[in-house]
């Protein structure tokens, strides 16, 4: 919060506001862990003022360091502390145009984009947040165990979703996303939308948990059936290029030459080659060609390259990777050998 309240200072600016609805919004997550819906009011001069409707009332209690009101509307509880704002943050991608409209007449003050600051800040973690991101990727890895053991159970795309996402509600935790199961020819589109009986070949499985507010986000590719010689080539050059990836995440290294090396064994890639993970299971750095900035330090990405032969195949495989002083440390551990299911 204190690199907040120093950026409102350089800024000129009396505070910053930030809204979440139903959908959490990740920037007032991360200043206060605070799920519900509501305002937060971030103050120059250090005080937090948490707005929730009712019903969240005893949630917010729960949030150390925060003020907290109810009943009233936002410009009211401003008013009735005396503060006047001539000049406010706001996290403009999370916020609805009724919302802001709302604000910009009550509080009549000029607004200035503190989102992107917000998801600049994020990109470093905490050392709580790499436990909590390590802990995501150990029941990710349990889940994957169990997936194997239980493929053959599954008839259908769907049924392996399913069980996907009874695995991880099990376990107390979140569905980052939607699970991605693509078999045959399936595999060959990066966002398959599960469904239709497994098919004989290549088998790409996606999927994420979100443990306390933060995601993992892994990826293997399994094969359905006894794979040819080539394609256990195939497989194995994908398999380095990630490796070799993984070998040059460091602090000051460029983002995207490491993307450019990649792609020197699995040719041009038609997604990035990762992005960053935290609160959110996309979020800054994006790990890709257009990347003008370096690894710092307690970042996390994934590393997942993939190869995809329209109407034929695709396979990929994803890590979720912690950059540290030395390199790269791989959070997920689940085995990459071309298991057959």
């Amino acid at each position: 919060m204190k690199l907040l309240q120093d950026e409102l200072v350089k800024g000129g600016l009396d505070c910053a506001i930030f809204v979440t609805y139903e959908k959490v919004n990740p920037n007032l997550f991360y200043l206060t862990g605070y799920s519900g819906s509501g305002f937060l009011v971030v103050l120059a001069d250090g005080e937090k003022m948490l707005h929730v409707p009712s019903r969240d009332l005893s949630l917010a209690k729960k949030v150390k360091g925060v003020v907290v009101s109810s009943g009233k509307k936002l410009s009211e509880v401003l008013s009735s502390k005396g503060i006047s704002i001539k000049k406010a943050g706001i996290d403009f991608a999370n916020i609805s145009v009724l919302d802001f409209n709302n604000l910009k007449e009550r509080l009549n003050c000029d607004f200035v984009d503190v989102g992107g600051f917000m998801e600049d800040l994020r990109m470093v973690k905490s050392s709580d947040e790499v436990d909590l991101i390590r802990k995501a990727c150990l029941i990710t890895d349990e889940i994957f165990g169990e997936f194997v053991s239980e493929f053959k159970k599954f008839s259908t795309e769907e049924d392996a979703v399913a069980f996907l996402v009874y695995e991880i509600r099990k376990r107390g935790c979140g569905v980052a996303f939607e699970p991605i199961v693509a078999t045959g020819k399936n595999a060959a589109v990066p966002h398959h939308n599960s469904c239709g009986k497994i098919m004989n070949g290549f088998c790409v499985v996606d999927f994420g948990v979100t443990f306390k507010g933060y995601c993992s986000d892994v990826t293997r590719t399994f094969y359905v059936g006894k794979p040819s010689n080539v394609e256990k080539k195939i497989y194995h050059d994908l398999f380095d290029a990630q490796i070799r990836a993984i070998s040059l995440v460091k602090p000051g290294v460029l983002i995207n030459d490491v993307s450019v090396e990649s792609e020197k064994i699995t040719g041009t890639l038609i997604h990035s080659l990762g992005h960053g993970l935290g609160i959110e299971v996309h979020e800054k750095p994006f790990v890709s060609k257009e990347a003008k900035i370096c690894f710092r330090e307690g970042m996390i990405v994934t590393i997942e390259p993939g190869v995809y032969v329209s109407g034929k195949y695709g396979l990929r495989i994803e890590d979720d990777v912690l950059v540290t002083a030395s390199g790269a440390e791989v959070l997920s551990k689940f085995s990459k050998e071309l298991i057959c299911v």
